[in-house]
């Protein structure tokens, strides 16, 4: 599970932006809440606020593109850059230092503190910290080829030898088969996963509807469409090979009531469906994977097509202990202010990103940071300018 992630010096974040999933002392929605030791507990779900260009995205970018710097790692030549590294864009100052990222995760019952800083030519610092007790042990410390190995020292100094300055000593040292590092390398692998945009969710979503349980996604994907009230009795996924590629048909079966009573089959192409039905087919084995696996998902836009109560429907899964026994959590961002209340969400779990006129900055803070009371209409104060992240429009009638 995703504990905290902080980023620092990234297109339009400068200073440190930090995104907590530990929750406050605010006693409301407690089944938004999952347990991973006798003394902690992570946050189910986040939804984030904001105006357009207001740094949303770039926070999921963030997200992302330090994701895949440790999942590409090993595939770096020696000479090569280091993609996604873009500095805070509106100071040229900024290109000088590096971009730092950290994540506090659990998994495997060990709570781990992993971050990088770095630019678009070598990796400058990284460290790994496990807490197998109440207190932090230091399995790595890294300043730019200079390394600190409080034990295996032996062994990780013949591995850091065959590190380069542009790949990161956790992807290296689990290449190299040590075990203290495989576990957390592995949550990079597959324990959080960013959709980004509908494409890269579409591709995997139809590799999850080829390779998984077909049976068990046929009945998740047909329970979600049925209880977001769309008229769906089946669905058929047919392969074609066009060009020596394959091409996914999809086709939906509609039950209909003639004029005369009696009941028939009509099939769609899933192109002639509404986008909302599209996207709810997309989203639905990417939904039950996380809950099946416990993973952190993190999705851009949730709401593309979909009515309120749909995308409310999608959170309540990751919000109730029975469908979500494994603990995955849902972070996405939204225009949607039909979701933003405190009926649905605790102050904790929502979170605004506001950019400055004057300088580009964007800035991630939590309602939970103002003096909200529980029956507080929230959305109201959002629009009259309470909370800050509104469009530039609607700052001038909220005054």
């Amino acid at each position: 599970m995703l504990i905290q992630f902080s980023v620092e010096n990234f297109r339009s974040f400068k200073g440190k932006a930090i995104l907590s999933l530990i929750p406050s002392k605010d006693t409301n929605h407690e089944s938004n809440l999952s347990e991973i030791t006798l003394s902690e507990r992570v946050l189910n779900s986040i939804a984030i606020y904001g105006a357009n260009a207001a740094g949303k995205t770039n926070l999921f970018k963030a997200l992302t593109s330090a994701i895949l710097l440790i999942r590409l790692s090993n595939q770096r030549q020696k000479n090569d850059i280091l993609p996604g590294i873009t500095p805070f864009i509106f100071d040229e100052n900024m290109k000088e230092k590096p971009t730092c990222f950290e994540f506090v995760f659990e998994t495997g019952d060990v709570k781990y503190i992993y971050g990088f800083s770095a630019n678009q030519v070598e990796i400058l610092d990284e460290y790994l910290y496990a807490y197998f007790s109440s207190k932090p042990s230091t399995i790595f410390e890294r300043s730019g080829n200079e390394y600190k190995f409080p034990r295996d020292k032996r062994m990780l100094d013949q591995i850091a030898e065959k590190n380069t300055p542009n790949k990161l000593f956790l992807s290296t040292a689990t290449a190299w088969n040590y075990e203290r590092t495989e576990a957390p390398n592995n949550w990079f692998a597959t324990g959080i996963n960013t959709y980004p945009d509908y494409e890269q969710m579409q591709n995997t979503s139809l590799e999850l509807y080829e390779k998984e349980d077909k049976q068990k996604i046929h009945d998740f994907t047909l329970e979600l469409l049925r209880e977001s009230d769309i008229n769906i009795d089946d669905y058929h996924i047919k392969d074609a090979k066009v060009m020596d590629a394959k091409k996914h048909n999809i086709f939906m079966d509609h039950l209909v009531t003639r004029e005369d009573g009696s009941t028939g089959k009509i099939t769609l192409n899933l192109n002639d469906e509404s986008r909302g039905t599209g996207n709810i087919f997309m989203l639905a084995p990417i939904l039950r994977r996380a809950l099946k696996n416990g993973e952190t998902v993190v999705i851009d836009e949730i709401e593309r097509s979909l009515h309120p109560l749909l995308v409310k429907n999608i959170i309540a899964y990751f919000n109730d202990a029975e469908r979500n026994p494994n603990h995955a959590q849902l972070i996405f961002n939204t225009h949607n202010l039909e979701l933003m209340s405190l009926d649905i969400f605790r102050r904790d779990q929502i979170y605004f990103v506001d950019k400055s006129i004057k300088t580009g900055e964007s800035e991630l803070y939590s309602l939970d940071e103002f003096s909200v009371r529980t029956e507080e209409n929230i959305r109201k104060g959002y629009l009259l300018g309470r909370y800050g992240a509104l469009p530039s429009i609607l700052e001038g009638l909220s005054r």
